[in-house]
């Protein structure tokens, strides 16, 4: 069991990530992205990473056997299919209790194109990173939160659970 990542392999890791589509590191152990290819799951695993959260319909089309690619490399696959319609506090719920589980990371969190992304991860970044709002939502639109409807939503995941989580 290791206590965590070393400097060296964090920098191998953001060196994958900066490769993948709207690839981005918003915290330590947690990359985010767009769709990645058949190749990338085999990097990801040889760069330290544990696991994967597919964010993405299952009739939304991969160009891949993502599920079986994951698998030969190694790595645990956690579907959380998100829509627009779908998108609530259980998605919300699901990613946050998966984030806070250490032998889940590092993780890569993707979707098509990292808007689902950047909403599923405010109310983490917020509520159990605390960081600050702001910063919170900075590093939401930077990793691909680009909807102001998923926004909302992952806004009003907050304020209600800002009160209650505590």
């Amino acid at each position: 069991m290791t206590t965590g990542k070393t400097p060296m392999e964090e920098s191998a890791m953001r060196k994958i990530v900066e490769v993948l589509p709207f690839g981005g590191c918003p915290i330590p152990g947690v990359a985010t992205s767009g769709q990645p290819d058949a190749g990338a799951w085999s990097a990801l695993a040889k760069a330290g990473f544990k696991s994967v959260v597919d964010l993405r319909e299952a009739a939304e089309p991969r160009g891949h056997d993502e599920v079986g690619e994951i698998a030969r490399a190694g790595l645990r696959y956690f579907p959380l299919p998100v829509s627009h319609e779908s998108l609530g506090d259980r998605q919300f719920d699901a990613l946050r209790d998966f984030l806070r589980d250490p032998l889940n990371r590092p993780v890569l969190i993707h979707c098509q194109s990292a808007n689902r992304v950047g909403a599923l991860l405010l109310p983490y970044l917020a509520l159990d990173e605390h960081l600050p709002l702001d910063e919170a939502q900075r590093r939401a639109v930077a990793v691909g939160l680009r909807s102001p409807d998923y926004s909302a939503m992952a806004l009003d995941y907050v304020k209600r659970h800002a009160q209650t989580d505590g």
